[in-house]
Formats: structure tokens, sequence, C-alpha cells
């Protein structure tokens, strides 16, 4: 066998390798991405057994929310039955027993960005017979957000509450439940946080 041949053989089985070990690559993360994806699916949100689905609501025509599907959003005529007029938010959701509420507010308050923390760091020194559980300050799309989560040793209810600004007013987006029912809702209160944007390219499903 001529010299030339041999390296002709060899080159084909290196060549040979290489495209196995290219394949095997391949496979391994199709099959990563795959895995990825079942793990995704495998973690939806459920209440009690039941799956929790969102439907996103456009606010003021300024921003966006996504709200678990089975709340109802009271109308204007329910607002004024139950809640006083200097105390009624703008929008109230509401879970299907009524023992968890979302209400959006958006304030005459003027307020800043800026103004923010310091708003924040009042509302904490307020909070008497409030258990803090977290706070702080956080930018997401460009926005500032404040973020306050008690609990009223007095009445046991759990409030989860974001602070930011539109038109340099203040707004606030809250979740509220009992004490003692907030850790089943830890993942949902996490999701319509988190879904708050102000353009529909970063709505979130």
């Amino acid at each position: 066998m001529r010299k030339k041949d041999i390296i002709l053989i060899i080159l084909g089985i290196v060549i040979l390798i290489l495209l196995a070990f290219f394949v095997s690559l391949a496979i391994r993360e199709v099959t990563n991405f795959d895995s990825n994806k079942e793990k995704e699916i495998e973690e939806k949100i459920e209440i009690d057994g039941k799956k929790i689905e969102f439907k996103t609501y456009r606010v003021d025509q300024s921003f966006f929310i996504n709200v678990p599907s089975e709340f109802v959003m009271l109308d204007e005529e329910m607002l004024k039955q139950e809640y006083d007029y200097n105390s009624r938010p703008e929008l109230v959701f509401r879970s299907e027993d009524n023992a968890e509420k979302i209400f959006i507010s958006t304030t005459e308050e003027a307020m800043t960005d800026a103004g923010l923390e310091a708003y924040l760091n009042n509302k904490i020194a307020e909070s008497t017979n409030m258990q803090l559980l977290d706070s702080g300050i956080y930018t997401k799309h460009a926005k500032t957000f404040a973020k306050i989560v008690v609990v009223d040793s007095t009445t046991n209810m759990y409030y989860n509450i974001r602070y930011f600004t539109l038109n340099d007013k203040l707004v606030s987006v809250e979740f509220n439940t009992a004490s003692t029912n907030y850790t089943k809702w830890e993942k949902v209160i996490e999701k319509i946080m988190d879904s708050l944007c102000f353009n529909e390219d970063d709505i979130t499903k």
C-alpha cells in the first residue's frame, strides 16, 4: 500500500471520528433543551391542585399587569358599594372566595423615581404593628420600583405592594390576603408583580 493511500485512510478515520464527536454534542444539546422544556412545563403554578391561568390587563393605557383569570374585576358600582370614596382603589380584582384581592391605585400624590426610596423608608417607619418581610428598590424595564411586604399583626393580613411613578404621580399595586394563607400564593404574587411593564413587547405569559 502506498504512503499516500495510508495517509488518505488515516485522514478518513480522523474525519469520521470528528463527525461522530460533533453529532454526539448536537444530540446532547437537544436532549438538554428538551429536558429544560419538560422542567418548565412541570413547574406550573397551582393552588389547592388547581392550575392558575393569567389574563393581561392594560391599565389607564399606561401599563400592563397579569392577573389570575379566575379573579373578578369589580365594576364602578361595586367599588362604590364596598369602598369609601377617600379610600377607594382605582381597580380591584378579587378571588372567587373574596379571600385574595389586588388593588391598583393611581394617586394625585406627586412623586419622582428619585423620591421613591425616601417614600419607602417613610412607609417602613410608619408600619407599626407590622412585621416587615421584605423591602427594597429595584429597576425593571428601565423603571424604578419600590417594594414592601408586611404582615399586619393586628388584622393578621398580608400585604405585598409595589410603588412606581407615572407622569410624576404615585401608583401602587397591592396583593393582600390572610397571613395564614399567603405562602401558597407566593408564586402567583411573584408572577403578578413581575408582570408589571409598560410596553406590549415586554408582556410575559
